[in-house]
């Protein structure tokens, strides 16, 4: 019995390492399954964590990818060295940065329809930022309007909403993206222009032979201004019968400008100048049939333009454009203040390549216009430059440029301008303001930059 016992006893001390050995190793297989587990848990949440990020970026490379191929940035600056007479806008000898402008256009969507209705082919956004001009910062808005193409499937029928330059005439047309294309330097000095808020509507028929462009808007230079709420129209019909002739006639009405407390200030500029009250703007006497008048009424009745353009282009003889218009500005009250402005334009500019072809980039510009009542009896404010110089004694404003360019790029223009200007004055001013306005010739050379 003793001897049992010490075996017994002996087999259950060496079993009882032999336990404690396999707890441990359990504990240690638990252990390291639970830490498998957790790892595995990491890499899933590491998985979903990349995924997510690969997503993310995708997305964003897309919606980059998308925002590029419907946005588009654009713009034009103008800067060189410029000098004139004293009566010319180039006073004294200086570099200058001329014009600059930025663009954005944007496009809104396509296909635009209400179930089965077609509202719109395309929707677009375009902005202009006007930020020199003549030499001066204005940091203001230029274009900026919302337009709907194809409205209800029709090809002849597009409208913009917003602010866009008054469509009479063609002289608009080389203002704003159009400004790169100037020949010249220098603007004309009596071309038909300027912003206005309101709703434009354009089209055309028979693949772009006949066409039109009309408008209503507020009717006032200043920006989203309009005092007298009445509204100015327009309507311009265009043709082009024939692969080198293009025609358009114009019209223009205002209603009523300005108030008591508002001078007017109409809408439409004829180069530099635009329909307001005899005097409002200068300190310098005005004179009328050959004696000093007290200022005009600062409310205007009405405006009226009509305007006719011609156009023909050669290959080898380049572009002629011919323009003529007659403007009508109607003072409140008193026929006494009215006046009636003529604006004449006769351009030719022809490329280098009618002499040889390696002479293609280059160009040859030549142009006679003038702005007037060409009336000795009643003056006006023909360029706001001369308000503090000569005031509305102004009868004409004639100027004869030449020009000559080089396209040093696609983005790049070389031009050289010189300009004899002539104003005209109206009877009984004095000596010292036909001096002030003599020796009004200007010359430049400038650098023209687009992208």
């Amino acid at each position: 019995m003793r001897r049992s016992a010490i075996a017994l006893y002996a087999a259950a001390l060496l079993a009882a390492p032999a336990r404690a050995e396999d707890a441990a190793t359990a504990d240690r297989l638990q252990a390291l399954e639970q830490r498998v587990e957790s790892l595995e848990h990491e890499r899933d949440d590491l998985r979903a964590a990349l995924l997510d990020q690969s997503e993310h970026a995708a997305s964003q490379r897309e919606g980059l990818s998308d925002w590029t191929r419907r946005v588009r940035l654009s713009g034009s600056a103008d800067t060189g060295y410029f000098r004139g007479g004293s009566a010319s806008p180039f006073g004294d000898a200086n570099f200058q940065v001329w014009d600059a402008r930025l663009f954005i256009d944007a496009e809104l969507g396509r296909d635009v329809a209400l179930g089965e209705t077609p509202i719109a082919r395309n929707l677009d956004f375009h902005f202009e930022w006007n930020l020199v001009r003549l030499g001066e910062l204005d940091n203001d808005v230029g274009e900026l309007y919302a337009e709907a193409q194809g409205i209800g499937g029709q090809r002849w029928l597009n409208a913009q909403l917003g602010r866009f330059y008054i469509p009479v005439g063609e002289n608009y047309l080389r203002f704003g993206t159009g400004y790169r294309d100037n020949p010249f330097i220098s603007n004309t000095v009596g071309g038909p222009w300027w912003w206005d808020e309101g709703l434009k509507a354009y089209g055309s028929f028979r693949e772009g032979q006949l066409g039109y462009v009309a408008s209503i808007s507020d009717g006032e230079t200043s920006f989203d201004e309009d005092g007298s709420h009445d509204v100015q129209l327009t309507l311009k019909l265009f043709a082009k019968p024939l692969p080198w002739l293009y025609l358009s006639a114009s019209a223009l009405h205002s209603g009523q400008i300005g108030s008591a407390s508002y001078p007017a200030e109409g809408a439409l500029w004829l180069g530099e100048t635009w329909a307001n009250g005899i005097g409002s703007l200068t300190g310098v006497p005005t004179f009328q049939n050959g004696a000093v008048v007290p200022r005009g009424p600062t409310v205007l009745d009405s405006t009226n333009l009509l305007a006719f353009d011609t156009v023909l282009t050669h290959e080898k003889l380049g572009r002629l454009w011919l323009a003529y218009g007659q403007y009508a500005i109607n003072a409140h009250g008193s026929s006494r203040y009215d006046r009636d402005l003529s604006y004449w334009i006769a351009e030719w500019v022809v490329g280098g390549g009618v002499i040889a072809p390696e002479l293609t980039p280059l160009y040859l510009a030549l142009r006679a216009n003038g702005l007037g009542t060409y009336d000795s009896n009643k003056g006006y404010l023909l360029d706001i430059r001369q308000s503090r110089r000569l005031g509305y004694n102004m009868k004409a404003l004639d100027a004869y440029s030449i020009a000559l360019g080089w396209h040093l790029t696609r983005w790049a223009t070389l031009r050289a301008e010189y300009t004899h200007q002539l104003i005209g004055l109206v009877q009984g001013v004095p000596e010292s303001l036909r001096n002030a306005a003599g020796d009004a010739d200007y010359f430049g050379f400038e650098l023209g930059a687009a992208f």
